[in-house]
């Protein structure tokens, strides 16, 4: 008799960047990693997507219609994944900041290593410790 095998799911990753051409390349890159991705083009629809369901990580850009990057990790609190910012307005303070929010696990400043990114948020999807702060100091 075949024993029926199971799959683990594919751990989750929402990007919440209005740039659809971004959202597009860092989405083909996190699949690529074997995880599976959505995207909201704003800030509030980001955060109803956290709300709604679990995600392994959120990918948040700062500078997004109807509800800005910083607010949004904000807004969710401890209902927030595990985040990495990834954007291109960011300055030494807002980055300071954002280092010290508790879900923030990394801050990247775009343009970035596509595959280093890809790889980062891979590990942090599938609970790799090590991922965590695994990016520049501020």
């Amino acid at each position: 008799m075949r024993r029926a095998t199971m799959t683990a799911p594919r751990p989750t990753v929402l990007i919440a960047d209005n740039d659809e051409s971004v959202a597009a390349v860092l989405r083909l890159f996190l699949e690529r990693e074997g995880l599976e991705v959505e995207v909201a083009g704003d800030g509030l629809r980001a955060r109803e997507r956290v709300l709604a369901r679990r995600f392994d990580v959120l990918v948040c850009d700062l500078d997004m219609p109807l509800l800005a990057g910083e607010r949004l990790i904000e807004a969710l609190g401890t209902s927030a994944p595990p985040t990495v910012v990834a954007s291109g307005y960011i300055d030494t303070l807002v980055e300071k900041r954002l280092r010290c929010c508790p879900s923030v696990r990394d801050v990247l400043r775009k343009p970035f290593d596509l595959m280093r990114f890809a790889r980062l948020v891979a590990a942090i999807a599938r609970g790799d410790g090590a991922a965590e702060g695994g990016g520049d100091p501020p």
